[in-house]
């Protein structure tokens, strides 16, 4: 981790975020908890992760929920704090961590606390599991804490993994090793906790370095194209459709539109608005959806002038 963390996000933004207070319906057994990821399909349904009981399920697009995922599948495990040099055990629960779609509406999760990514159809049927249950480690079949996954069109999907290793996983679609990249630290192409990845403009990797404050853009066979740097500590990062980068910074409660080269060009930081965005998504219509885990809420939000 730096010695020194970059400034704190301050509110810039030249529109209001305005939410949508009757969204989501949930049923009365669905209970949000540290709500940690949250995606958008092609149809519009919306994809959720927490950390409570249900931990995986679908929305309609006005909110309504639509079904569990993985029902049965999904179990509680002891999750640790990896960010220093001693491993610090913490709560026993659900710890599902990123939440992806591919172009075919595939759904892909990852649980930090059990080691495991999980790839589902459109259906909700699980399709692929990489990882070994509760065991960790830095080869092509065992991950550490794995944090995110992005699948671009020709089918092949990157890994951040993440707390534990500090590095990316390249792989094709049949889910077998192409290459890796990365190591803990601060210089070019090292990371201190890789949390998201995502697929902006010209096929160009955006991972999240977020212990080291920063963006660090890479082509996909792992060459280093950019650095964004002064970012402190992006949870989230999100490619619109229109191919804007939008980013979540939790420990500042913001939520950040980027430019072209990294800086951001607007910032929605308001005091009492947001509590801890993590994960952060977008749909066809422009609506910005926000995970929070401290806040354990799922927000829609509609940008306004």
């Amino acid at each position: 981790m730096n010695a020194v963390r970059a400034a704190a996000f301050r509110s810039s933004a030249r529109s209001r975020l305005v939410r949508d207070e009757t969204w989501p319906r949930l049923p009365k057994h669905v209970r949000l908890e540290k709500v940690s990821g949250v995606a958008v399909d092609s149809r519009g349904f919306v994809y959720v992760a927490h950390r409570g009981e249900n931990p995986v399920f679908r929305l309609h697009p006005d909110g309504r929920f639509d079904r569990e995922i993985g029902a049965g599948l999904h179990r509680k495990s002891i999750g640790y704090d990896l960010r220093g040099a001693v491993p610090l055990a913490m709560d026993e629960r659900h710890w599902m961590h990123g939440v992806h779609v591919d172009p075919w509406d595939n759904l892909w999760i990852t649980d930090v606390g059990r080691h495991l990514i999980f790839k589902f159809s459109p259906e909700g049927v699980l399709l692929m599991t990489l990882g070994a249950d509760g065991r960790h480690g830095c080869t092509d079949k065992l991950f550490y804490q794995p944090t995110d996954v992005c699948v671009v069109p020709s089918g092949d999907f990157f890994v951040t993994d993440g707390y534990g290793n500090s590095r990316i996983v390249k792989f094709n679609s049949r889910g077998e090793q192409l290459l890796e990249w990365g190591a803990r630290g601060t210089g070019p192409g090292e990371f201190h906790t890789p949390h998201v990845i995502v697929l902006g403009g010209e096929g160009r990797l955006h991972v999240s370095d977020r212990e080291n404050d920063r963006v660090q853009v890479f082509d996909q066979s792992g060459n280093l194209l950019a650095e964004w740097p002064g970012l402190h500590s992006v949870d989230g990062l999100h490619a619109t459709p229109e191919g804007k980068i939008l980013g979540a910074a939790g420990l500042d409660n913001a939520v950040i539109e980027f430019d072209s080269d990294g800086r951001p060009a607007q910032v929605w930081a308001e005091p009492g608005v947001f509590n801890y965005p993590h994960g952060i998504a977008s749909d066809a219509a422009g609506n910005i959806y926000v995970a929070e885990v401290a806040g354990s809420r799922v927000l829609k939000l509609t940008p306004s002038s």
